[in-house]
């Protein structure tokens, strides 16, 4: 379930908050959330802290998304159950909670830069490392070091879970910004259509993230839908010949 542009107080046991509304929220509100099992929270870019967690004592999935502004997380401490923790684009988050309540966690994923990966949290302090940088797509400041250190059991975490942490920022013409009204006339409601982007070799009709069918350049959905195309998944020769559906 999906909550876009949101303002009420209860959530149901399965719960996506995103939009640009938000710059706060109250301290208490996921309090009372003991049924909350499901979290995702996108797209706050004014967002500097989240309520805290101590009422989320069943959640097993927590999804965030793009808070640019966020420096730190709540505590984990009623964490017990969580099972899942996808960090996406917490750029100037600085530290992670300790883990050490975490007892069931099966996967720890990040995608873009957080300030954690290379400010000396988790090892040494690493201003040179490329996603410490500038940012190019969202123009965040380069990272500074800081005297935080990481708890043994989120550095155990983190150890473990290296191969889906702390990768390459997201590029310009690799992320999907929002719909123009140009991008979206071009694909009048037809997915997977061919379209045409000044300065690319060819660009795809495609909806990231649920948004409105438009004109993209990012090479993964044409990879993608080609793939699906080449093993049998059923196509639009009017559209899609293109990409090899006959």
């Amino acid at each position: 379930m999906e909550y876009t542009f949101v303002y009420g107080r209860n959530l149901p046991p399965a719960s996506h908050i995103e939009g640009t509304t938000f710059s706060s929220l109250p301290d208490d509100m996921l309090d009372d959330m003991t049924a909350l099992t499901f979290m995702h929270l996108g797209v706050h870019p004014q967002m500097t802290r989240l309520p805290s967690f101590r009422g989320l004592t069943r959640l097993k999935s927590l999804t965030l998304a793009q808070l640019f502004a966020l420096i730190e997380l709540p505590s984990f401490e009623s964490l017990q159950h969580l099972e899942r923790l996808v960090l996406v684009s917490l750029l100037t988050m600085e530290s992670l909670p300790d883990f050490a309540p975490v007892k069931n966690l099966k996967a720890f994923v990040t995608t873009d830069r957080g300030a954690w990966c290379c400010n000396g949290f988790i090892g040494k302090c690493d201003l040179q490392n490329a996603i410490c940088g500038l940012h190019p797509l969202w123009g965040a400041p380069a990272v500074s070091c800081t005297e935080k250190r990481a708890t043994a059991a989120t550095l155990a975490v983190t150890e473990e879970s290296a191969a889906t942490i702390c990768g390459g920022v997201i590029m310009p013409g690799v992320a999907e910004g929002s719909p123009t009204e140009a991008g979206m006339e071009q694909c009048n409601g037809t997915l997977y259509r061919q379209c045409e982007e000044p300065g690319y070799a060819e660009a795809i009709c495609y909806n990231a993230r649920f948004m409105g069918i438009a004109c993209s350049t990012s090479p993964f959905p044409v990879e993608m839908r080609r793939r699906q195309i080449a093993q049998g998944r059923i196509c639009d020769s009017e559209y899609e010949a293109w990409l090899g559906c006959k």
